[in-house]
């Protein structure tokens, strides 16, 4: 997976590590190479997982709970991103 923030940041990326915090947060923090690497693999998995619930849902239907797994896999992968992006 391409990392998202290579080349310049656009306007939506601070600059700053210590962005001040909005629940909205209309401006992420910066993020160090360590935390863009960790972003990147991050969402790698979250794709394996869902290619996974993919497969399973081939073998044996069940359009509603595979609806319902991908909508809590997106979730899940939500909160994980938002926690790592958040102010320490």
């Amino acid at each position: 997976m391409a990392n998202v923030f290579e080349g310049a940041p656009d306007a939506r990326q601070s600059e700053n590590e210590a962005e001040p915090m909005s629940r909205f947060r209309p401006r992420y923090r910066a993020l160090s190479d360590d935390e863009r690497q960790f972003h990147d693999d991050l969402k790698a998995h979250y794709e394996m997982v869902e290619h996974m619930v993919d497969q399973l849902v081939d073998r044996l239907p069940g359009g509603r709970y595979k609806a319902l797994a991908l909508t809590t896999l997106e979730e899940s992968c939500m909160w994980a991103i938002k926690a790592l992006t958040a102010n320490r």
